[in-house]
């Protein structure tokens, strides 16, 4: 026993290797850098993972990636992308369809007077006198000078005119007058007449589930 001990070579000063390693590592390696699951020099404890760690997957989506927009309920984003995309393109056309729609009215209404004249219309489409610029400002979210200008044309087109607020005698009311209510009603018929071409081809299963989930999205975006 002696004799072992006494072979043993003595290390050599400075450079004892650290306990449960096999040596002392290469010159230059970072104190707790090899794979004995250290932290780099200048790092908290525990806050920096080992080089090459997988990040935790986010269920429904790839390795490493970030939560996003539809993983939170399972559904790939790409539905919600194709739904984006189609609305998109169906409001550019309901906005070119609108220039067209307002010319039909009179050929000096642009797609403001369109969408004020719409909004006149749907207020007293229940046999009301008539709706405050207040409220068809508000319905579509409009600043009230920009729908007094709009008014103004209208009127002065002889498409609406003001009358007295049955209700408040300070107020005024707008209305369609009788030339208006003809030429915005010849223009929703030919317009019913059209989406009926292109609606009839639908069966009746299709038209009700558009009705339904466009009246949800109308709701939903209100």
């Amino acid at each position: 026993m002696n004799e072992m001990v006494a072979q043993r070579p003595e290390p050599k000063a400075g450079t004892t290797p650290a306990r449960g390693t096999a040596g002392a590592p290469p010159a230059g390696t970072p104190v707790g850098g090899g794979q004995s699951g250290g932290t780099p020099a200048g790092s908290a404890a525990g806050t920096t993972p080992a080089r090459g760690a997988a990040a935790t997957p986010v269920p429904g989506g790839p390795v490493g990636a970030g939560p996003t927009t539809g993983h939170a309920t399972g559904r790939p984003p790409e539905l919600i992308a194709d739904v984006e995309q189609e609305l998109s393109i169906l409001l550019r056309r309901a906005r070119s369809a609108q220039m067209l729609l307002a010319r039909r009215v009179h050929p000096e209404m642009d797609a403001a007077g369109y969408a004020l004249i719409s909004q006149i219309d749907l207020g007293t489409a229940g046999g009301g006198a008539g709706v405050r610029a207040s409220d068809v400002a508000q319905a579509l979210g409009l600043d009230k000078s920009t729908v007094s200008r709009g008014l103004s044309q209208l009127e002065t087109l002889g498409l609406i005119e003001r009358i007295g607020d049955p209700d408040d005698g300070r107020a005024r009311l707008l209305r369609m007058t009788t030339a208006g209510a003809e030429r915005y009603g010849a223009m929703r018929a030919q317009r019913q007449a059209e989406f009926r071409a292109i609606l009839d081809r639908w069966d009746s299963t299709d038209l009700t589930d558009l009705a339904r989930l466009l009246g949800r999205l109308n709701t939903d975006l209100s």
